[in-house]
């Protein structure tokens, strides 16, 4: 009696300790992370931004409901993320996972902003299958603020398919680059150039408004307020949209030094002037623009060609067919149209899906010492080039299309970023004077960047890249992923390097070798069907030759 009271008290016992040390465990989050990429593990600048944070900050998921495996994993995965960034938080970040789909209020906003469902098989029984709509979408919210954002951005394959490891790597990325942009008080400094026609606000509103969101916007008018000033090295990057005029040698001067200070240009422009109402006009003569830049371009690595890129993988344009009833709408294939859905793994073209491009010019990379190259944006292997003044016919390339292997010149560059230690143009030249500066300037010349800070330039070959897209005479959206980016291209510039590494994250999916599968697929077979029955019967028959050794043994003694 007295040993089964024993036993009783130990057996409490051992439960009791068993629950205060899950209730210990569970104000703890340990992980270990044995992957060879650290696909588990937060990096410094996500466990910095948590803990800084001086105010609850609440995240809503709207991704709850009965899904898949994969989703559920994704789920997981994001659930997981959040939860080992909230240990870090001291308190302040709170969320939580919510199915939208009866809230037909919130639905309602979610298409106002723009975010439409995706469609999910979901398996009912062994027979059965159902459609379901997600919204992959979170907000976040601190203090006033408050930002939206997509979950599946970036991993949609082009058959509307979802990579959803990919997906799973951009999570850290997602959630911490929104953190920082809504608790960051001082904000960096975007300019806007201005003085030589380029793209007003009003064109380029759409790109503002989500630029305005992350940064201060400034117009630099380099014939007016700002005329013959240095240009702030308090401003992150400075954007040149499609300037159509020409540049006095002491705009280019201002430009060339503010990079030698460790500045961040972006040049988004087309050296050809092409009239975008082909739907209507049907034909055009395009014409050369005259910047005045080539020296600049050429000093600094670059040659942005007077010549227009075909590309067989191309998007539509927009056709008006007359008819005997007066006519209707069509689209049109337009090789003048690139479409690209191809990147490289850069920063910068992370969460970038696919673009489109208008009219775009090649660009050509030169070596320079101390200078380095990433080409982000390249048109597809089936490209050509058109040299020179063109004349554009509609019906001419309706009619006659330019048979398939004339795309034969391979990818054009399109797109490209040069970082490092540049040299000024106006080494060993005087300062230039204009007559909207007249005065030499003040601020001491800069041969070369320091170490410490180098410059970096930028550029796209096609100025109609941050337009809205051109619909049957009106001015609709930015087009496909072309100020996604844009954005990421500025992010790049900026420099914040932290979010760099952490965009530049990937998981990496390790399949099992399907030659081998294949080789000895007969044996894995048996394997898989006797293998564990062979280990309970041996189970079995170890269970029982140990017990009757242990009845033996108390026998004897």
């Amino acid at each position: 009696m007295l040993k089964k009271m024993q036993a009783n008290v130990q057996g409490l016992l051992t439960i009791a300790v068993l629950i205060v040390l899950n209730l210990i465990a569970s104000a703890f989050f340990l992980r270990i992370d044995l992957t060879k990429e650290k696909r588990y593990s937060l990096s410094e600048v996500s466990i910095q931004t948590v803990d800084s944070l001086q105010y609850p900050m609440y995240v809503t998921v709207f991704l709850e409901g009965d899904f898949p495996p994969n989703i559920r994993e994704f789920q997981d995965a994001l659930e997981t993320n959040l939860q080992e960034l909230s240990q870090y938080s001291h308190g302040n970040l709170n969320f939580e996972f919510v199915d939208p789909s009866n809230n037909r209020e919130l639905l309602k906003d979610f298409q106002s902003k723009g975010f439409d469902p995706v469609p999910v098989k979901v398996r009912v029984n062994a027979t059965e299958t159902k459609m379901q709509l997600m919204w992959p979408l979170a907000v976040f919210r601190y203090r006033e603020r408050e930002q939206y954002v997509d979950l599946l951005r970036g991993a949609t394959l082009p058959d509307n398919s979802v990579d959803f490891p990919q997906a799973e790597s951009d999570l850290e990325y997602k959630v911490v680059s929104t953190m920082r942009n809504l608790t960051r008080e001082r904000r960096g400094i975007v300019g806007l150039l201005r003085g030589h026609g380029e793209w007003n606000n009003e064109e380029v509103n759409e790109l503002g408004a989500e630029l305005a969101n992350s940064y201060n916007l400034v117009d630099y008018n380099q014939r007016g307020k700002y005329a013959g000033e240095a240009i702030s090295p308090e401003i992150s990057v400075m954007l040149i949209l499609q300037p159509k005029g020409a540049f006095s040698e002491r705009d280019k001067y201002e430009l060339d030094q503010y990079l030698m200070r460790g500045g961040r240009l972006l040049f988004v422009l087309s050296p050809e002037v092409v009239d975008m109402d082909m739907f209507q006009k049907r034909s055009t003569l395009t014409d050369l623009r005259d910047w005045n830049l080539d020296d600049l371009f050429l000093k600094y690595g670059f040659k942005v060609n007077y010549d227009l890129v075909q590309d067989f993988v191309n998007e539509s344009t927009d056709v008006f067919i007359e008819s005997g009833s007066g006519g209707t709408f069509a689209s049109q294939k337009w090789p003048f149209y690139p479409l690209v859905r191809s990147f490289p793994r850069l920063p910068m073209t992370r969460n970038v899906e696919g673009v489109l491009l208008r009219y775009p010019s090649s660009i050509d990379t030169l070596h320079r010492p101390f200078i380095s190259h990433s080409v982000f944006l390249t048109t597809s292997p089936r490209s050509r080039k058109l040299d020179g003044r063109q004349f554009i016919d509609l019906n001419e390339v309706m009619q006659s299309p330019p048979p398939q292997s004339l795309y034969n010149k391979g990818p054009q560059i399109v797109g490209d970023v040069a970082e490092g230690l540049f040299t000024s143009l106006f080494t060993g030249r005087q300062a230039p004077v204009d007559s909207f500066a007249p005065q030499p300037p003040t601020v001491m010349f800069g041969q070369q960047n320091n170490p410490l800070a180098p410059g970096a330039v930028a550029i796209i070959s096609d100025g109609n890249f941050v337009r809205p897209r051109f619909f049957r005479g009106d001015y609709t959206y930015m087009p496909y992923d072309n100020k996604a980016l844009v954005l990421n291209l500025v992010d790049y510039l900026a420099g914040d390097e932290a979010l760099t590494r952490i965009r530049s994250k990937e998981v990496v999916v390790r399949s099992l070798d399907q030659e081998k599968i294949h080789d000895h697929s007969s044996l894995l077979r048996y394997l898989n069907l006797l293998l564990p029955v062979v280990l309970v019967v041996a189970f079995g028959f170890i269970r029982a030759w140990w017990r009757k050794r242990k009845n033996e043994r108390k026998k004897i003694s």
